[in-house]
C-alpha cells in the first residue's frame, strides 16, 4: 500500500522500524498478515480488547487509543482511532497518482460499483473498495488499502445527514463523480427530496472539484444539481437519460431468456449494444452511467458487454432456482436494503413474469423519518389489490398494521424468526418467490433458511 514506516513515523512522531504494510482493518477478524490495526472504540466494542486478536491474525502495527502491554505489537497511542484513520486515508491519497471515480445515489451504488469492477477485472491495476465500505470508516479504510501501483480506483460515496458527502470527498479526492438518482431513502434525517438532492449534490464540490461529474437527467431535482455543476466549473458533465435528449441516450431493450439486451447511442452517433445478466430492466440506467465513466477514464467503451457474464452480488436481485415439492421454485433475492424506490421497482420486473403462484416477502423499510407510515401504507395498500399472491410483511413497522389490512392474502410477521417458522410449508405452494427488506431486519436469514432447508 501508498503508506510505510517513515509515514508513520513522520505522520504520529513515532520511530517504527521498517515494515512492508499490506494493508489496514478495523475488524481483528479480517486481519491479514502485514495489516495495520486500528483498535477504535465504537459504541459496541472496543478496539482495544481485540488487539492480541488482531496480532495472532497477523497485524504487524496497531494504532490504538490505551495500549496493551502485554500483547507485544508495537503500539501507537492517539487521543481518536476513527481521526487517525482519516488522517492516514488523506495522505496516502496525496500520494497516489491514481484516477478515482466516486459513485453516489440513493439506491445502486453497490451493484453499480460491483459491475464496474467486473467488467475491468481483465484489466491491469484497477482498483475497487470492497462491499459497501462507503462512510466515514469504509472510504478511508479503502483508500489505505487501495496498492500503491493502482491507475483507477472505484468507490461509492453513501450518507444519511448533511456535509457527510463534504466530508467523504475531501478525503477522497475524486476526479469523476456518479449521481446515480436522488429518492427518498435515509431521509430520516432531511426534509424533503430536495433536502436529499442538495446532499447528495455535495459531491460537487468547490474546494475539491471533480473534473466530470456524470449526471442521470431522468433524476429528481437534476436541473439544480446540473446548475451547481455549472457554477463550480466542472470542466466536463456527461449526462445519460432513458427518455430524455443527453449524451448517453437509452434507444431499446429486448428480453432473451434471463438477459436483457440493451441498445443505446453515445454522443448521437456510437451505437453500443450490449447485454445485461438479468431481467431487472432497473439496471440499465446504472450500465449506462457505467458507460459514461468508461468515456470519462478514457476506457474501452465495449468493455460493458462483459456484463453478460456478470453474477448479480447476492441479495440484489439474484435469483436462485431450486427443484422441491416436485417442481421448480425460483427465489428472487432482493434481501440487502429497502426503500420505496427500489421496492416497487423489484416489485414491478417480478410481478411482469407473474404465473399467480407467487410468495412476496417485504420487510421493514428502516430511516424514512416521518414519511415512514406513509410509505410502507403505500405498499400495504398496492398489495392488497394483488389479489393473485400471497404477501408475508415482517418487521415492527409493518406488524402495526396487521388489524387494518386482515386478508388471507396478507400475513403479518414481527421478526424473521417468527417467519422462518412457518416459512416452509408456505413455499409449498407457490413457484416464484420474491424477498426484500431494510439490512436489520435480516431477511438475509430467510434466504439462508431457505437454502440450508429446501434447496441442499
Amino acid at each position: 500500500i501508498n503508506i510505510d514506516n517513515v509515514d508513520i513515523n513522520n505522520i504520529f512522531k513515532t520511530a517504527i522500524d521498517k515494515i512492508n504494510f499490506t494493508g489496514c482493518s478495523l475488524d481483528s477478524r479480517v486481519i491479514k498478515k502485514g495489516n495495520i490495526f486500528f483498535a477504535y472504540k465504537g459504541k459496541k466494542n472496543n478496539g482495544n480488547q481485540y488487539i492480541a486478536e488482531a496480532k495472532k491474525n497477523g497485524a504487524i502495527l496497531a494504532i490504538v487509543e490505551r495500549k496493551n502491554l502485554k500483547v507485544k505489537i508495537p503500539q501507537i497511542k492517539v487521543k481518536n482511532a476513527h481521526s487517525a484513520l482519516i488522517k492516514l486515508a488523506k495522505y496516502s491519497r496525496l500520494k497516489s497518482s491514481a484516477k478515482i471515480i466516486a459513485i453516489t445515489g440513493s439506491v445502486g451504488k453497490t451493484s453499480t460499483k460491483d459491475a464496474f469492477a467486473h467488467i475491468l477485472k481483465q484489466e491491469k491495476k484497477i482498483f475497487t473498495a470492497r462491499k459497501s465500505f462507503n462512510n466515514l470508516f469504509g472510504v478511508p479504510l479503502e483508500i489505505l488499502n487501495m496498492p500503491k501501483n493502482t491507475k483507477i480506483g472505484i468507490f461509492e460515496l453513501g450518507m444519511n445527514h448533511r456535509n457527510e458527502l463534504t466530508k467523504l470527498v475531501e478525503i477522497l479526492k475524486p476526479q469523476i463523480g456518479v449521481i446515480l438518482n436522488i429518492d427518498y431513502v435515509h431521509g430520516g434525517n432531511f426534509n424533503d427530496i430536495k433536502d436529499i438532492a442538495r446532499a447528495k449534490a455535495e459531491i460537487i464540490n468547490s474546494k475539491f472539484p471533480v473534473n466530470t461529474i456524470i449526471l442521470n437527467k431522468d433524476c429528481n431535482h437534476f436541473k439544480m444539481i446540473s446548475d451547481k455543476a455549472k457554477k463550480v466549473k466542472i470542466e466536463k458533465i456527461i449526462t445519460y437519460s432513458m427518455n430524455k435528449k443527453a449524451n448517453l441516450t437509452y434507444c431499446s431493450h429486448t428480453k432473451k431468456n434471463s438477459n436483457l439486451v440493451v441498445e443505446v447511442t453515445l454522443n448521437k452517433e456510437k451505437i453500443i449494444k450490449y447485454k445485461i445478466n438479468s431481467i431487472n430492466d432497473y439496471l440499465i440506467g446504472n450500465t449506462m452511467a457505467i458507460i459514461a465513466s468508461l468515456e470519462a477514464t478514457g476506457l474501452n467503451i465495449n468493455l460493458i458487454k462483459n456484463l453478460k457474464n456478470l453474477k448479480l452480488t447476492e441479495g440484489r436481485g439474484d435469483i436462485i432456482k431450486f427443484k422441491k415439492f416436485n417442481k421448480i421454485i425460483e427465489l428472487h433475492n432482493h434481501s440487502y436494503n429497502s426503500s420505496p424506490i427500489s421496492l416497487f421497482s423489484g416489485l414491478s420486473v417480478f410481478l411482469k413474469i407473474s404465473n399467480k403462484k407467487n410468495l412476496i416477502i417485504i420487510g421493514d423499510m428502516n430511516e424514512l423519518g416521518n414519511k415512514s407510515e406513509y410509505y410502507h401504507l403505500k405498499v400495504l395498500k398496492f398489495l392488497s389489490k394483488n389479489n393473485n399472491d400471497n404477501h408475508l410483511m415482517v418487521g415492527k413497522i409493518f406488524y402495526k398494521y396487521k388489524n387494518r389490512f386482515i386478508s388471507e392474502k396478507i400475513n403479518f410477521f414481527q421478526n424473521v424468526n417468527h417467519l422462518n417458522d412457518k416459512i416452509s410449508d408456505l413455499i409449498k405452494f407457490h413457484n416464484r418467490i420474491f424477498i426484500k427488506g431494510s439490512n436489520s431486519i435480516d431477511l438475509q436469514k430467510t434466504v439462508n433458511f431457505i437454502e440450508s432447508n429446501l434447496v441442499n
